[in-house]
């Protein structure tokens, strides 16, 4: 009894263990494969676990409920991909990545970069596996061909080669010079081998038809057989024999003077052009060897006659490949018309057909091999979260990338079933564009969007993502915008208006006045026009340094400020520049590379260790060119090290003009300094009213490595920005006080400022917040100084300054 309860016991176990395993969820396979399989590198348990839980439940979710309030994030389709990976299944992994990717609901965690790069990887994988089989496949293809080569079976080595370099081209360089290589040699020695089997059939054929013509008594037509036949092999003892028998009966059988006789009709015959009739009494004359005329004739007819021989069998060999080649390309067999056009062209380089039907033949053998070694695989497409399901834009801008081996044709984008527009990357047929990042913008209509997106390669093949967007409406396009818009603009305006009064009395009470007269304007904010010259420097800075002149006060110094905190700022690009400003105002001779270097260390903040090892200190006396080349490349090599980008140090030197004071040693050893080899990495802007155009010295002066721009006075518009901005929103300027402004100055935005700076302090006085046509005149009276009215007058007679000795 105690038995049969223990095997009651047993079965009752078993039973209940098939029942709890047979009763496992899918949340228990994908649990297991994602946080057992996976940390524990149990590939093969990994896939079969996520398999079995697919089969459960196939849909991915961000917030999958597995038993009671437990909600997890549900990706089978990406653990598997990752599973497949780690078991070399490229081509598995990169199908589950890309089904992941299509339910969307991995583009809305962190792991969709993940996604991205592991499928990359896959892909990467895949076609280097394919790469390795079309390789192994190609040598294979060589080495046949070298075999068949050896045997002289060149009309079948020939079209081996041809597949190996179809294959070949989309493998490496090395691979495909190989078989090119071999290709050439296996030409050559086929025309060879050619060349040699028709000069033997031929003398054969002439050595066999002049015996017959001895044989029927032609001995003069048996000669030219001879002869022709000791042109293909001159010592051949048959042709040697023979001519020297007919040349014998000739004799024999003629005198001197019928041989002259013969001698003056084949003359006569060859000078019409009857080369062929002139062979027979020229043989004759010739075969008295004293007779040199003669022979010289017999052999002139004959070259003329071999010459017409030769472009008859040409023309006739050029016919018959061309019909093979059309016979092959009819038949399907394109690795052996291929080969017979190349024959061909080397034959007849223009041939009217051969060079199109070449170009057909190679791309139908190359799509067949390749299509079987290395098949054309779907692009990849990746999106960017577009930072939600729900939008109120009315268009959304979509990002994303696409990638194809072969190169990537378009992107297309579809709304439901209408087609909204298409990408078209920039390539051609030699550089296909195999990476095309896209971002294009969507229309989105009230409600659901069904978005696709489809990437399709050069090859026709595509891939296509979903994406379901809802786009509510915005506030502004309900039926209760426009009361509400009504409402809030009456207030906003109400508010602006008691806004402007109170910025106007506060501007009043502290006599707000923006406009600077004299210094150097440093503030971005004041700063006007000179748009175009700043872009015109950003683009040629990194080639050429520049010279900037212009009378004074024409904002010399102002742009070198406002050019310094551009070139700062500039992220873009393949250069980072590090801008440093030097002023040589009241710098002496022996004191202008120290001051150089000086601001150069102060303004770049160098590394205590870089500065340690610089020849410059504050104090330092004799600080010469040699020193200031030593240091420079010391501060070069620690910029290199703040970023990835190329450096340039631009040295932003102002009131150049000091250099025409300076002896022409230093000018010379500033020239010497932008020819070092540290020179790719320093650029220069200087600034000033002109520079000496006379030197002592034949070597080229140093400006001759700068190109000069030459800064001028405002635009009306610039001018009129520069007037009107400042005080936008708080005082005004009236038209004809403006007009006034612009006229006195004449557009100098130094007389401008003054000008403003003096008016505005005009209507301050009054309590106006308007400055009128009579502010600017009373300005005028106590702005412009005897050195303004000098410097106007000087500005308009002056032409572009240039100082000589």
């Amino acid at each position: 009894m105690r038995v049969v309860s223990r095997v009651t016991l047993v079965v009752a176990a078993v039973a209940l263990a098939g029942t709890v395993w047979a009763a496992r969820e899918w949340y228990d396979y994908y649990l297991q494969a994602r946080d057992h399989d996976i940390p524990d590198q149990r590939w093969a348990d990994c896939v079969k676990n996520i398999k079995e839980a697919l089969r459960l439940r196939s849909v991915s979710s961000t917030n999958a409920q597995t038993y009671g309030t437990w909600f997890i994030p549900y990706l089978p389709h990406y653990y598997l991909g990752v599973c497949l990976l780690e078991q070399q299944d490229y081509v598995g992994a990169t199908e589950a990545f890309n089904l992941e990717e299509q339910q969307g609901a991995i583009r809305k965690t962190e792991l969709m970069d993940d996604l991205v790069k592991r499928r990359g990887t896959a892909q990467a994988g895949e076609a280097a596996s394919r790469a390795r089989r079309a390789k192994g496949e190609a040598m294979r293809l060589l080495e046949r061909a070298q075999e068949l080569g050896k045997k002289g079976s060149w009309d079948e080595s020939l079209p081996e080669l041809a597949k190996a370099e179809a294959l070949a081209r989309s493998l490496d360089a090395d691979t495909l010079r190989a078989v090119q290589q071999e290709q050439q040699r296996q030409q050559r020695a086929q025309a060879e081998a050619r060349d040699q089997t028709a000069r033997a059939q031929r003398l054969e054929q002439r050595l066999a038809d002049g015996n017959r013509l001895l044989e029927d008594g032609k001995n003069n037509e048996a000669k030219v057989a001879f002869d022709e036949a000791l042109d293909l092999s001159p010592r051949n003892a048959r042709a040697l024999e023979g001519r020297r028998v007919a040349e014998e009966r000739i004799l024999a059988s003629s005198t001197r003077a019928e041989r002259q006789k013969k001698l003056a009709d084949g003359k006569a015959l060859f000078d019409g052009g009857q080369y062929e009739a002139a062979l027979a009494p020229l043989s004759d004359a010739a075969a008295d060897p004293t007779n040199l005329e003669a022979k010289d004739l017999l052999a002139r007819a004959r070259q003329a006659l071999e010459r017409l021989r030769l472009q008859r069998e040409l023309r006739a060999e050029i016919d018959r490949r061309a019909a093979s080649a059309q016979e092959l390309l009819n038949a399907g067999r394109f690795p052996e018309a291929q080969v017979t056009l190349q024959s061909l062209l080397q034959l007849d380089a223009n041939h009217p057909h051969a060079r199109e039907q070449l170009a057909e033949a190679e791309r139908r053998t190359g799509e067949a091999i390749v299509a079987r070694w290395l098949p054309n695989q779907p692009p990849a497409l990746a999106l960017f979260e577009p930072g939600g399901p729900v939008l109120e834009t009315p268009s959304l801008s979509l990002q994303g990338a696409a990638s194809d081996d072969q190169g990537v044709q378009k992107v297309e984008f579809r709304v439901g079933d209408r087609k909204v527009g298409e990408f078209l990357p920039a390539s051609t047929p030699l550089q296909p564009a195999r990476m095309v990042p896209f971002a294009y913008p969507i229309p989105l209509d009230p409600g659901e969007n069904s978005i696709v997106v489809t990437a399709i390669d050069t090859g026709g093949l595509s891939y296509s993502l979903p994406l379901r967007i809802e786009r509510r409406l915005r506030f502004i396009e309900t039926r209760y915008f426009i009361p509400s818009a009504v409402a809030a603009a009456m207030s906003v305006i109400g508010l602006g208006f008691a806004g402007q009064l109170l910025r106007r009395s506060r501007a009043r009470r502290r006599r707000f006045n923006p406009y600077i007269a004299g210094a150097p304007v440093l503030d971005d904010d004041m700063f006007y026009g000179r748009e175009k010259l700043t872009a015109r420097m950003l683009s040629t800075l990194h080639r050429n340094s520049l010279m900037i002149t212009g009378e004074r006060r024409i904002g010399k110094t102002t742009f070198l400020h406002h050019l310094k905190r551009v070139l700062a700022s500039d992220d873009g690009g393949e250069w980072r520049f590090f801008p440093v400003f030097v002023d040589l105002q009241g710098v002496p001779e022996q004191g202008f590379f120290h001051a150089l270097i000086a601001e150069t260390v102060e303004s770049l903040e160098l590394k205590p260790e870089t500065r340690e090892q610089l020849r410059f200190t504050p104090d330092v006396v004799g600080y010469d060119a040699r020193d200031f080349s030593h240091d420079l490349q010391r501060v070069l090599a620690e910029l290199k090290t703040r970023t990835p980008r190329k450096v340039k140090l631009a040295l932003l030197i102002d009131e150049v003009d000091v250099l025409n004071a300076y002896s022409e040693s230093v000018n010379q050893r500033l020239r010497g300094i932008f020819m070092k080899s540290f020179s790719e990495n320093l650029v220069a802007v200087m600034s000033g009213v002109g520079i000496r155009r006379r030197w002592k010295s034949e070597v080229s002066p140093w400006y001759n490595f700068f190109d000069e721009v030459e800064l001028k006075a405002f635009t009306r518009d610039e001018a009129e920005a520069l007037v009107r901005e400042p005080v936008a929103g708080i005082f005004r300027w009236r038209n004809d006080a403006v007009d006034r402004v612009l006229e006195l100055s004449q557009l100098r935005p130094y007389l401008v400022q003054k000008l403003c700076v003096h008016a505005l302090n005009r209507m301050l006085e009054q309590g106006r917040s308007s400055v009128r046509l009579e502010d600017v005149d009373a300005a005028a009276e106590a702005a412009l100084t005897v050195e303004d009215t000098q410097l106007e007058s000087e500005a308009s007679a002056l032409e572009r300054p240039a100082i000589a000795d």
